[in-house]
């Protein structure tokens, strides 16, 4: 769970233009805290690896999968490492899930090939799952519960620029969150990524919390005005 709570520093930078908006917007002070959350949940998302939310990320992604499955495949082969696609696959990464290992070209296999038809549906199901990270961080951001971040139709207002590699995984399953409301910009937002390993030691999202949080509180004013648009 991450607390996104204003400090003192970043509500005398925030403060006066929050309030502007709440003035605006007809709506209390400390609601406004929910645009910052939702910004704070979009930067989680996207500093979750590979860097970024758009469609071309996601293709470069698709294709880093499949070249790191291939490797870790060959490299059992040439190894003769025993293990099913899937072991082998798991085997070879490394603390961060990236596959380093670089089997020559031409060897002497060590062990019976692998089926092909087992290493595609490995991968199918490895391509499937990328996104389901960031996704819960979205997911987090867009279960925020405040007018501010639904339509004229009360319906939610999902994050603008996020790709369908990643939409797709949108689900309340994988990320909630819980708005505190206090006195003016006291108010907390709590934000939840349920994805399991969104913190693991395979995951390189760790120790992006900071800056993530830091970029998200610089986004907020430009999102805060961008809405406020869309309320008129």
């Amino acid at each position: 769970m991450i607390q996104v709570r204003i400090s003192p520093a970043q509500r005398r930078r925030l403060e006066g233009e929050m309030k502007q908006f709440a003035k605006r917007a007809g709506v209390a002070v400390g609601e406004t805290v929910a645009i910052i959350g939702s910004s704070v949940a979009k930067e989680l998302a996207r500093k979750v690896q590979p860097f970024g939310l758009s469609e071309e990320v996601g293709e470069k992604f698709m294709k880093s999968i499949m070249a790191q499955v291939h490797r870790s495949v060959r490299w059992a082969i040439f190894k003769g490492t025993e293990g099913t696609v899937s072991q082998v696959h798991g085997m070879y990464r490394n603390s961060r899930g990236a596959v380093i290992v670089r089997p020559p070209r031409q060897f002497q296999p060590k062990r019976k090939t692998l089926d092909w038809i087992d290493v595609d549906e490995h991968l199918a199901l490895k391509q499937q799952n990328a996104g389901i990270a960031k996704a819960g961080w979205i997911a987090a951001g867009e279960n925020i519960d405040s007018p501010l971040l639904r339509t004229a139709k009360n319906k939610v207002r999902q994050i603008k620029g996020v790709a369908k590699w990643i939409r797709r995984h949108v689900k309340a399953s994988k990320g909630s969150s819980r708005f505190v409301r206090k006195g003016g910009l006291n108010s907390t937002v709590y934000l939840t990524n349920k994805v399991d390993y969104a913190y693991s030691k395979r995951n390189s999202n760790r120790g992006q919390v900071d800056s993530s949080i830091a970029d998200g509180y610089k986004r907020s004013i430009t999102m805060a005005k961008r809405i406020f648009r869309n309320l008129k």
